[in-house]
């Protein structure tokens, strides 16, 4: 066998055949259809970052303990065609032995690490003597001061018998890789069971219906299966007699009925809860792997942006309020000084998955002690729109099983739309303020991000007054 690259493998397609069988033909044969997101670029940024924090960590903690011991980087080693690129690897050359050092931007190690190393595994111990691994991630606890101390950022995990214990698995794995990656068609390997989310729908989905199975919410892995194992892809066919939850049964026959589904006492009930002014708040945030401000923890949300509609009356005008943190401290000081300004004491604070605004209240709050009564009293008025779909209250079979506003507003209100906007979603909003504060935008491009970043947040929160006026006309 000549190993050129399509028979090459990789760790990175392994990963990708763990994934689904198809994923890595799909690679193999040019068909990836979904393009890098603006999300998956920010990680990609803070990979890098993380990576060259980590070296510096291993050469200036870890070489420093054990002078004796050598370093080398991004070490290339072949098994036939299996390919393995080692992050570091340490060398001690008193036993003539390896220790490998996996890289990660993570806080923690899980399954998917622990295959991608035994891949690796593998790999190095036809070429080398592998003593132990190891995964180099970040600590979760720990907390941001004025200068970074690198020996207490990072954690290095000893996954040296897990990994021993997968080798024979990944072994037989990396053989069904190699032959999905040589496959002439696809039409004989699994494919995933998240379309939504799939890099090539028409390798992995061909033909599939508007309103499909993997459309019913939270259904598991196992339903999916056996829904398709009994030749079941259209949510409409679902036989009355499948083991499906009230919602999941609602929705289900939406999609055979095609027509909403209104518990109007509930809804009654739900929206009598909202005390006037109504104020519709939302939050644009950025996930930092590295913290950059004194108190945040790494992978921690930054608060960057608000956007805030308030309704004094039913039928009152509508005031807007925002603000963009960009000041080049921590932007939590700076958005929480406008928005207790901004925000009156009174009136519930309407949001969309109050899990997210509610938790990053709490962070906030744990973060500027002073704010930490207003940021209570705000969670205490907090009512959840969204559950208004989540909880089946009010289905529409547009929503196709979705309760994401970005689902249920081209529904409900067509006349908005995030659609041709330059930011339409928050991967793209993350990666604008990390632009602005973080990267390398100039004068002329920060103005137009800013913007955009305007425009886009205050259509969340406008997204939710026209929401809630169109729940209230079905009462």
């Amino acid at each position: 066998m000549t190993h050129d690259d399509s028979r090459r493998l990789t760790k990175s397609d392994f990963l990708l055949y763990l994934d689904a069988p198809r994923h890595l033909w799909a690679k193999k044969n040019g068909r990836i259809e979904v393009p890098l997101s603006d999300f998956n670029r920010l990680l990609s940024e803070q990979g890098y970052a993380v990576e060259a924090l980590a070296r510096e960590t291993l050469e200036s903690v870890y070489l420093a303990a054990h002078p004796r011991a050598d370093l080398f980087w991004q070490s290339r080693y072949a098994d036939g065609p299996f390919e393995a690129r080692a992050d570091a690897l340490m060398y001690w050359p008193d036993g003539g032995q390896y220790d490998l050092y996996e890289i990660k931007s993570s806080t923690g190690v899980d399954k998917t690490d622990l295959y991608d190393i035994a891949f690796q595994a593998l790999v190095l111990h036809s070429q080398i003597d592998l003593h132990r691994c190891f995964v180099l991630h970040l600590n979760k606890e720990y907390i941001q001061a004025a200068v970074t101390d690198l020996a207490w950022l990072f954690v290095a995990e000893d996954v040296t018998e897990a990994v021993a214990a997968l080798l024979p698995e990944v072994a037989e794995l990396r053989q069904g890789a190699l032959l999905a990656a040589l496959a002439r068609e696809p039409d004989e390997l699994p494919h995933c069971l998240t379309p939504r989310d799939c890099p090539c729908p028409a390798v992995c989905h061909p033909g599939l219906p508007e309103f499909s199975i993997f459309d019913i919410p939270r259904l598991g892995q196992k339903k999916k299966a056996e829904l398709l194992g009994m030749g079941i892809r259209d949510a409409a066919a679902i036989p009355p007699a499948f083991d499906l939850n009230a919602v999941q049964r609602a929705v289900a026959e939406g999609a055979r009925t095609r027509r909403e589904r209104l518990d109007r006492p509930a809804l009654a009930a739900e929206l009598a809860r909202l005390r006037f002014p109504i104020w519709f708040l939302d939050y644009e945030t950025c996930n930092l792997a590295v913290p950059r401000f004194p108190g945040y923890r790494p992978q921690q949300q930054v608060v960057f942006q608000y956007s805030l509609h308030c309704l004094d009356a039913p039928e009152g005008p509508l005031r807007h309020f925002g603000h963009i943190a960009l000041s080049g401290g921590d932007p939590a000081r700076e958005l929480l000084e406008h928005l207790a300004g901004d925000l009156g004491g009174s009136g519930s604070v309407i949001v969309w998955n109050k899990t997210f605004e509610m938790t990053r209240n709490r962070e906030m709050a744990g973060l500027h002690a002073d704010f930490a009564d207003f940021l209570e009293g705000v969670n205490a008025r907090v009512y959840d729109l969204g559950e208004i779909v989540n909880r089946g209250i009010y289905l529409h079979p547009g929503f196709k099983g979705s309760w994401s506003i970005k689902n249920v507003l081209p529904v409900m209100v067509p006349e908005l739309s995030y659609q041709g906007l330059p930011i339409h979603e928050g991967g793209q909003a993350s990666m604008a303020w990390w632009r602005m504060a973080c990267g390398d935008a100039d004068a002329a491009q920060r103005e137009t991000l800013r913007a955009d970043l305007e425009h886009y947040c205050a259509l969340d929160t406008l997204a939710m007054v026209e929401i809630y006026r169109r729940l209230a006309a079905l009462l």
